[in-house]
């Protein structure tokens, strides 16, 4: 079995799914994390995640070069730009760490919002957040996994 149209289209999906997802959670880091208990969403009380810590700053920049990477990748299987399979092989376990770390931070500001957190309230951007780098990890996985030619 050679590596055919088929199976190269098919693992250009990981990097695919890999580089969506680090783009939405770099877009969540922008939404509101946090909101004040009695104020509805979407509202000048919500806080996004760039303003409310300093650890959305740094899942923001995971899921930048992240996505930097996953494309990379996804023009590599496409035939776009050709890279060193050891290259590859590096973008792929970049892939994994920064993922593992955005997750992470995300988890982390899930369970343990920033203080003073008595009158706070998880927003939806915290949740689409940590949807995305959870996808985003999964997929990295696929990309870090070995493959029989």
């Amino acid at each position: 079995m050679g590596t055919g149209p088929q199976v190269r289209a098919n693992r250009g999906t990981v990097p695919a799914i890999t580089a969506i997802a680090a783009l939405i959670l770099a877009i969540s880091v922008f939404l509101p994390w946090y909101t004040a208990d009695v104020a509805p969403p979407f509202t000048p009380e919500a806080t996004s995640g760039w303003d409310a810590t300093l650890l959305a700053r740094i899942a923001f920049a995971a899921a930048v070069i992240t996505l930097i990477a996953a494309a990379l990748m996804w023009l590599d299987v496409r035939g776009f730009l050709p890279i060193d399979a050891d290259i590859v092989r590096a973008l792929a376990w970049t892939c994994l760490a920064l993922t593992i770390l955005a997750t992470a931070l995300v988890a982390w500001r899930l369970v343990r919002p920033p203080g003073p957190a008595e009158f706070l309230a998880r927003d939806i951007g915290l949740f689409i957040a940590q949807a995305a780098a959870i996808v985003a990890l999964v997929a990295s996985i696929g990309a870090v996994r070995p493959r029989n030619p």
